[in-house]
């Protein structure tokens, strides 16, 4: 596991958002004299985009520590604090990227990172996937159409990022997030894949695999009537 992923699943496990972890990381950093902002952005920047450990990822962890300390000392203190499964929540958050991922022109995915609320019985029972494996995505645009409209809201799996398997893939192509079927070439060297739209009005591409970002697979999707 990349340390990204596994900021972003630890976090995670705490139901901590970016704004969260900064909230508690940046008193760390300003005790030790290590100048850096903490803000929600720059954790979402790195659990998505990064590709070097930065120097203020030491105080990122240690706020983690000290969160799972925190959560076994009221767990203990606390060990009747679910009576019965009523007071269990039937909705999970799940992140949502900022903007929009495109269906022909991508989107930039700049703004503040936001959470939607999901049934726990889709997330966790029908999809078995951990809410923090999640991404949640809302797309514009036709060029994946008739799979996929515009307005269509969508999950990734963001563990599965390899496009041995055929499928509908979230990624960073270079200008923006986009939505596509990738498709590996086999024997290619350098490795590259196939970008395809789903609508035949556009036309398919080939790319590096390392001119792109995966972000994840898209294991559902949601329209509104």
């Amino acid at each position: 596991m990349t340390k990204r992923r596994w900021l972003e699943t630890e976090r995670g496990k705490l139901s901590w958002s970016p704004s969260d972890l900064a909230k508690r990381a940046q008193p760390l950093a300003d005790a030790d004299g290590y100048a850096v902002k903490f803000n929600q952005q720059l954790i979402w920047n790195f659990e998505n985009t990064a590709k070097k450990i930065p120097g203020w990822f030491r105080y990122a962890v240690a706020a983690l520590e000290q969160g799972v300390r925190e959560s076994a000392d009221h767990e203990h203190a606390d060990p009747d604090r679910i009576a019965n499964e009523d007071e269990i929540s039937d909705a999970v958050l799940i992140e949502l990227l900022p903007t929009f991922a495109g269906m022909g022109g991508g989107g930039s995915g700049s703004g503040e990172p936001k959470v939607v609320a999901f049934s726990r019985a889709l997330v966790e029972d029908y999809l078995r996937i951990a809410p923090a494996e999640l991404l949640a995505i809302e797309v514009e645009g036709d060029s994946m159409e008739p799979a996929f409209l515009g307005g269509d809201q969508l999950l990734i799996d963001r563990r599965k990022r390899s496009p041995t398997q055929p499928g509908a893939f979230c990624l960073w192509d270079g200008d923006g997030y986009v939505v596509k079927y990738l498709e590996k070439v086999s024997g290619s060297n350098p490795p590259s894949v196939r970008v395809i739209s789903g609508n035949p009005r556009y036309s398919t591409s080939t790319r590096l695999v390392d001119e792109v970002e995966i972000m994840g697979r898209v294991v559902w999707f949601g329209r509104r009537v």
